[in-house]
């Protein structure tokens, strides 16, 4: 049946030059063998076109449809089957399902308030449709090898740096952060997540704070408070038993 050979099927383009399509499959499926996926794009073909497609990665079956631009208006009409048997019709308009292409170049470096900079350049599709549109991004930043500790930073205005505050972080580790971004007007994906960067935050970073120093200070003032108690009582002690 359909559903025991293939789910989750999902398609979605960078409004560039290719529309992908996938649907997850049983592990130890030939995608190029068992399925063939017949298109034709209206209003501008009557003809089915057709693509094998391929094995990719965590089970899917991949189709990427390419044409030399994307307008508004386009609509793929889609037939899938399965080792020569019809299994459903889809239809997709790319400009419902626009995955931006993920930012490109991060960097970070140290600023003078002990902070970390990060910064990236936007990967822009060059389509008119998306000229002007505002993008805005998602930073995460985590230890290394300890992915389970991540940050998540929403940034909702256009920008294309983000301020890693150093009170987040541990001193003497080692960070990765990645950056990723979204169309507002066309939020059905965001784009993958970009090269990662990584970092490390050290005693050469650190910037002492006045939280660093008043918790510092409480603990020496208990001792030297101590310190004078126990050396008054000694030299109390002392002086009673020489005027004795």
């Amino acid at each position: 049946t359909a559903a025991g050979h293939m789910q989750e099927f999902a398609c979605f383009t960078d409004f560039d030059k290719e529309l992908v399509c996938h649907w997850k499959v049983p592990a130890q499926t030939d995608c190029s063998k068992e399925f063939l996926l017949y298109y034709r794009v209206e209003p501008y073909s009557e003809e089915n076109s057709v693509c094998a497609p391929e094995n990719g990665k965590d089970s899917l079956c991949t189709c990427t449809m390419r044409r030399a631009y994307f307008v508004s208006g386009l609509t793929y009409i889609l037939a899938l089957q399965f080792n020569g048997t019809d299994m459903w019709n889809y239809t997709v308009a790319p400009a419902l399902v626009v995955k931006p292409k993920a930012p490109q170049n991060l960097t970070i470096e140290k600023i003078e308030n002990g902070n970390f900079n990060l910064s990236w350049k936007e990967s822009r599709s060059p389509s008119p449709v998306l000229s002007g549109v505002s993008v805005i991004y998602e930073v995460k930043y985590w230890r290394k090898h300890h992915p389970t500790e991540v940050s998540v930073r929403a940034i909702n205005y256009q920008a294309k740096s983000f301020e890693i505050v150093a009170s987040s972080l541990k001193r003497g580790y080692d960070y990765i952060a990645s950056v990723r971004c979204n169309y507002t007007s066309y939020p059905a994906y965001w784009s993958e997540w970009s090269e990662e960067v990584e970092f490390h935050y050290g005693k050469y970073y650190y910037q002492v704070t006045a939280e660093d120093i008043l918790r510092m200070a409480v603990p020496v003032s208990c001792i030297l408070i101590m310190a004078v108690s126990v050396i008054c009582y000694f030299c109390f002690t002392k002086c009673v038993s020489y005027v004795h």
